[in-house]
């Protein structure tokens, strides 16, 4: 298993690498992907969404509420929950790290083979959907 986790920071740092002209990280990438794919995504959801503990995913919105990407509002459905959504310069930034994101995906894809990037692909996958809810 440490050659898995190896191969995961290997890959999170060739992401950061591609997006740190933004000043931006993967993990940020991540929960903007999810946030703009929905438009509002409750604190929960998104975060079991994109595999993500929710203590991560509070660390990670901290820094991008901060930095004024993201809000966070009450669930007008249920007081008890929080929404998160893309703010105008979340979206703005968003825009333009998706080309950014794309140039990582190549380099992932090569790194990693073009036949073995989709065997990868497919068992990340099939493991996703085997972790405990």
């Amino acid at each position: 298993m440490f050659r898995v986790r190896a191969l995961s920071r290997t890959l999170t740092a060739l992401y950061d690498e591609e997006l740190r002209p933004l000043g931006l990280k993967a993990s940020q990438m991540n929960v903007m992907t999810a946030v703009a794919a929905n438009g509002e995504e409750r604190l929960s959801t998104l975060a079991d969404g994109i595999a993500l503990e929710p203590s991560s995913l509070s660390r990670v919105l901290d820094v991008m509420r901060r930095n004024g990407w993201v809000e966070t509002l009450t669930d007008p459905d249920d007081e008890r929950a929080r929404l998160v959504r893309m703010t105008d310069a979340g979206n703005a930034l968003y825009a333009q790290a998706c080309p950014l994101w794309r140039k990582a995906q190549t380099r992932a894809r090569k790194l990693l083979g073009g036949g073995d990037a989709e065997v990868f692909a497919e068992l990340a996958d099939r493991s996703l959907s085997r972790r405990a809810p």
